[in-house]
């Protein structure tokens, strides 16, 4: 059944992914292109409507799968709001078990010396699974693979054109006029650029 599938899959998303929501985009990716819940192409688009959102992208990326999956069934939409329950609560019943299970456990032994020593080896492990999904993202967004006719490397002329404008208006918004370029209006350039760049066909 779909319901426990979605279940048993998050479950798994939560329990063994570290670093946060970004490093859960792997296993997430994985998981859904294994049960071919999506394609390649609407993976990326949900990673799009996760960050445009409010709240952590792991979340939003387990309500959508949910929801996908469970308006699917003969249930309908009520499927669909019930997939997104289940699933998100899958992705989010690890960390909260275990947090609080860490939360008692650092505030009794957190000063010692290996406590400390073990938890200064997990933060480049995290870092390091970030680094990897940006750069995973980045090649399937800007240099996707062909596999129809053998494998194959094409370069998306709008993605990268797009890119390169966002990093040049980061770079003079942080580094010239020496303001924080806050996310969401990063974002929404990137979409109004999207919309220019198609509508008028300059690439």
């Amino acid at each position: 059944m779909i319901f426990l599938k979605l279940f048993l899959e998050f479950l798994k998303i939560g329990l063994f992914t570290f670093g946060g929501g970004y490093g859960m985009i792997p296993l997430v990716r994985e998981t859904v292109l294994k049960n071919e819940w999506m394609s390649e192409s609407e993976f990326l688009n949900m990673i799009g409507l996760s960050e445009v959102t409010p709240g952590p992208i792991a979340i939003n990326m387990a309500t959508y799968v949910g929801n996908v999956q469970g308006s699917l069934t003969s249930l309908g939409a009520f499927g669909g709001f019930l997939g997104s329950l289940i699933a998100t609560f899958a992705v989010i019943l690890p960390a909260f078990i275990i947090m609080l299970i860490f939360s008692i456990f650092l505030k009794k032994f957190g000063s010692q010396k290996h406590i400390k020593n073990a938890l200064k080896g997990i933060n480049p492990v995290a870092i390091a699974l970030i680094a990897s999904t940006a750069l995973i993202l980045l090649s399937d967004v800007l240099f996707p693979i062909s596999t129809s006719n053998g494998v194959s490397i094409s370069f998306n002329r709008t993605s990268i054109f797009i890119f390169l404008i966002i990093v040049f208006i980061y770079i003079v918004i942080t580094r010239v006029l020496k303001k924080k370029a806050h996310p969401i209006l990063i974002i929404c350039l990137g979409a109004l650029l999207g919309l220019a760049v198609n509508y008028i066909n300059l690439i």
